[in-house]
């Protein structure tokens, strides 16, 4: 706040009061106050709308310990979620639910890439050094037949 802005202020201030005497402006001020927590109070209702989208709202607001909590000075959004703490457990667990289950849907809806398949790869490496004595056996029996084989 500037120079000019303390002077137009304490000039309005000054001029209330001679207007409504101290006791009248005690009054004003109380509920200048007052309408600046109720902006707050209104900003963080909001907010906290957006983080709980789907939760009963009216219910959450009717809880006595959220009245008691914002009279000992607490800010709204702390005092709301300290009040309704169980229920935002439920609401957190069921979104989380959900959210798994929308996922696993994605993913088997989804086709399977090439290569990445859980499937063991081909069981021969290259060449005939990792073949078993019951490997060799069957391309000897297999070449015996005719067949060609390429290691």
């Amino acid at each position: 706040m500037n120079k000019e802005q303390r002077t137009a202020e304490v000039k309005t201030e000054g001029a209330e009061q001679g207007a409504f005497g101290s006791e009248g402006m005690s009054r004003i001020l109380k509920a200048k106050e007052a309408a600046g927590k109720a902006d707050q109070w209104q900003q963080a209702f909001e907010e906290i709308k957006e983080i709980y989208l789907e939760m009963d709202m009216s219910q959450a607001l009717k809880s006595p310990l959220l009245k008691t909590l914002i009279k000992a000075g607490v800010d709204f959004k702390t005092a709301f979620e300290a009040a309704n703490l169980e229920t935002i457990k439920t609401y957190i667990e069921a979104r989380a639910e959900r959210n798994v289950l929308d996922r696993l849907r994605q993913n088997a809806s989804r086709a399977k890439e090439n290569g990445i398949a859980a499937s063991k790869s081909s069981p021969f490496t290259a060449g005939g050094a990792g073949l078993s004595k019951s490997d060799r056996e069957d391309i000897v029996k297999r070449v015996l037949k005719g067949e060609e084989i390429r290691l």
